[in-house]
């Protein structure tokens, strides 16, 4: 009997610790982005508009909290700028467009915008995408076309205040090229190009750039996208809890850009930055 008490108790205690490693992954990735938009509008107003603002728009990889922070980059690279992080874990353009009101308030002169690959995931099975409507109440499904939509007008409302605006191309989802998930995340890219001649934004080809990584390291065949949470959540644990860097969880999962498949490493980060700053510095 004590026996028995002692493994239940046992594992009543690996349950709790697990439990807690989850909680503090969670509370990792969901703090508050460095000099956050919220945090930009917080400053006085004499500070705000001493050096010219760049916004930088989109989810949870311009966050920079589940993979490594790209704004982080260009804000130590340009210091004569001031960047506002508008990036929101799990957003998709549609929210983004909702969210333009605070980013418009900054007074950008310029932004950088990634935004899609929640978008692109929430059409690769046939649920994801009425999922995804009816836990964002957003006005018809996920596509291609509607993300189009929306990206049309976070550049418009950008272009008309003065904003130079810079749309960057999706990442790969996963090392798989051939997969549908980057056949997807092409088709998606594809409508960035086209919205940003239309609108006569800048294309920044971030996804080119990391494909050509790939293939120059014959590393373009996978691991494949799975649409699993247990990749991101691991890479989460292992970072916040364990104290790994993003670069050496990707090592571990055989991954060359990316510690999960989705979010970038310090080199796929540094390529976002690399081409953000050839525009920034035009």
């Amino acid at each position: 009997m004590r026996t028995t008490r002692l493994i239940g108790a046992g594992l009543m205690g690996t349950a709790l610790i697990a439990t807690g490693a989850l909680v503090r992954a969670v509370s990792g990735v969901q703090a508050r982005a460095a000099g956050d938009v919220e945090g930009f509008l917080a400053l006085p107003p004499e500070e705000r508009s001493r050096r010219p603002v760049v916004a930088c728009i989109g989810a949870s990889i311009v966050r920079g909290r589940a993979g490594v922070d790209f704004v982080r980059m260009l804000r130590e690279e340009f210091p004569e700028m001031a960047f506002a992080n508008g990036g929101v874990n799990g957003h998709v353009a549609w929210e983004a467009l909702q969210a333009m009101d605070d980013v418009m308030a900054c007074a950008p002169n310029a932004a950088i915008v990634l935004i899609g690959t929640n978008d692109i995931q929430a059409t690769l099975a046939p649920d994801d995408g009425e999922a995804v409507r009816s836990s964002k109440n957003l006005p018809q499904l996920p596509s291609p076309d509607f993300f189009g939509e929306c990206l049309t007008a976070i550049i418009d409302r950008l272009q008309a205040g003065g904003t130079r605006v810079a749309v960057c191309s999706l990442p790969p989802l996963g090392q798989d090229l051939a997969d549908l998930a980057n056949v997807r995340t092409r088709e998606f890219n594809r409508v960035i190009e086209v919205v940003c001649e239309s609108r006569d934004a800048t294309y920044l080809p971030v996804n080119e750039r990391l494909s050509d990584i790939l293939r120059d390291h014959a590393r373009d065949d996978g691991p494949a996208f799975t649409g699993s949470w247990r990749p991101g959540l691991q890479s989460l644990v292992q970072h916040f809890v364990g104290r790994r860097s993003f670069d050496d969880i990707s090592e571990q999962h055989g991954m060359l850009l990316s510690p999960d498949g989705v979010h970038l490493n310090t080199e796929g980060a540094s390529v976002v930055a690399n081409l953000a700053g050839e525009f920034l510095a035009e």
